[in-house]
């Protein structure tokens, strides 16, 4: 390993073992003192230098390899801390080792001043200094984003609720504003597949009817765009998924006598409630009447044999039970998304279209977004976009390796270094809303 190697390695482990053992404790004074020796024999007399460039680090032009001990790690550690580079001197000593393990993990925020810390401990063989704050007008423009995509998903919101009651009142309503809506959501999604799904992770604890349609809306339109449907048919599939339920507009959801025939008889209901609106696409109308029924035959309303629900049917059934998965209900709990894929994966061919469940699952990946994640490094964050790695997503880190929440969380691509997810957590586990974190 070369020298610049040795030095990232021995700050890697040094900055593990200020954090898990006591300064008395022998594997403490080890770590820093093989910090120490791996500096001294880099420096050989003059300074040296670590910088950071995009990501990587590098000792002078030489980019260090991401395969090296802690490179990852540091290059993180720098980011986080807005570190540009580390000048060490000759003069490095233990307090400086010290000094540095200890500032390098503390928690990063917009507060911590990197320089007023060393200069505390008294660490005098390092200089730093700092990247320019170039990526504050990304984060902007990405929070910016963000708030809108979420303005976008409550007007909808209140637009359905609307609708929904003219159609408990009336029994017909006005669906104009809904289609133009619904066309910004497809106009999102084509320009951010991962930020419109990332919305279906909002679950209100009011108006649940609301957010399961919306919600079943964005998984379809997730299947429809990996599919390759036009914008007119996701226009079509968008809106049929957004109305699959309106049946159960003429139903009183609080009335406990009247659970049993709203869930066997909304279908037909729906379908004559769309019939009334004389929508020109008869897509709606037909998913509303065939979502509940299994290609086995099954299902509900009763059919004849051999009868094929329109596709988009087929995909909005598919929607609808992985929504139903990952939200739970009030006799079950919610299944992580992962193990939902998974779920809907073992429906399929019974109750589920093969083809679309396993177009769902290539859709969403292994670890869909919205996954809580713990990773190798014993960081937490949320899965916010697939990867081209199906087991490599780009996860939003929430909570650092003590458990300590970001107030700036940071997206890391699993597919650049080593770190790899370990495991899928509940978010009640941890009192993590899912969505407050994306």
């Amino acid at each position: 390993m070369s020298a610049a190697g040795d030095v990232i390695g021995a700050l890697s482990s040094a900055r593990k073992a200020i954090q898990l053992y006591p300064p008395t404790h022998p594997a403490h004074a080890e770590a820093l003192d093989a910090l120490v020796a791996a500096v001294e024999r880099a420096t050989g007399g003059v300074n040296f230098v670590l910088n950071l460039h995009d990501g990587r680090l590098y000792n002078e032009s030489v980019v260090i390899p991401d395969d090296v001990h802690g490179a990852r790690s540091i290059a993180e550690a720098f980011e986080d801390r807005s570190i540009e580079s580390l000048t060490f001197a000759p003069s490095f000593s233990r307090q400086d080792a010290s000094g540095l393990t200890e500032v390098l993990s503390l928690r990063p925020s917009p507060s911590l001043d990197v320089e007023a810390e060393l200069a505390a401990r008294g660490v005098t063989g390092v200089t730093v200094s700092f990247l320019q704050d170039e990526t504050d007008p990304e984060r902007e423009e990405r929070e910016r984003q963000r708030q809108a995509d979420r303005a976008m998903y409550q007007r909808l919101l209140v637009v359905l609720k609307r609708l929904h009651d003219q159609f408990a009142s009336a029994g017909t309503g006005d669906m104009s504003e809904t289609v133009t809506v619904v066309a910004g959501v497809i106009d999102r999604l084509l320009a951010d597949p991962a930020a419109v799904v990332g919305l279906a992770t909002i679950h209100g604890k009011d108006d649940r009817a609301m957010f399961h349609s919306l919600n079943v809306m964005v998984y379809a339109l997730a299947l429809g765009q990996r599919l390759g449907l036009p914008e007119e048919g996701l226009q079509s599939l968008g809106l049929s998924a957004l109305m699959h339920d309106i049946g159960k507009t003429a139903f009183d959801s609080d009335d406990p006598a009247q659970a049993e025939p709203m869930r066997a008889l909304h279908p037909k209901v729906g379908a004559e409630i769309l019939q009334r609106v004389a929508l020109e696409d008869p897509g709606p109308m037909l998913v509303a009447y065939e979502h509940h029924m299994s290609v086995d035959g099954g299902g509900w309303p009763e059919h004849e044999e051999g009868y094929i629900a329109h596709p988009y049917s087929r995909m909005v059934a598919i929607a609808n039970r992985y929504e139903n998965l990952v939200a739970g209900a009030s006799d079950r709990e919610p299944l992580t998304p992962d193990r939902a894929v998974v779920q809907v994966l073992r429906e399929a061919g019974t109750v589920l279209d093969p083809f679309f469940a396993r177009l769902l699952a290539n859709a969403l990946g292994v670890f869909p977004v919205g996954c809580l994640v713990r990773l190798t490094d014993h960081r937490v964050g949320v899965v916010a976009r697939p990867g081209d790695d199906p087991i490599a997503p780009v996860v939003r880190i929430a909570y650092d390796e003590r458990g300590i929440e970001l107030e700036d969380p940071v997206e890391i691509d699993l597919a650049e270094g080593d770190v790899r997810i370990v495991e899928v957590i509940e978010p009640d586990a941890l009192g993590v809303d899912v969505a407050d974190k994306l």
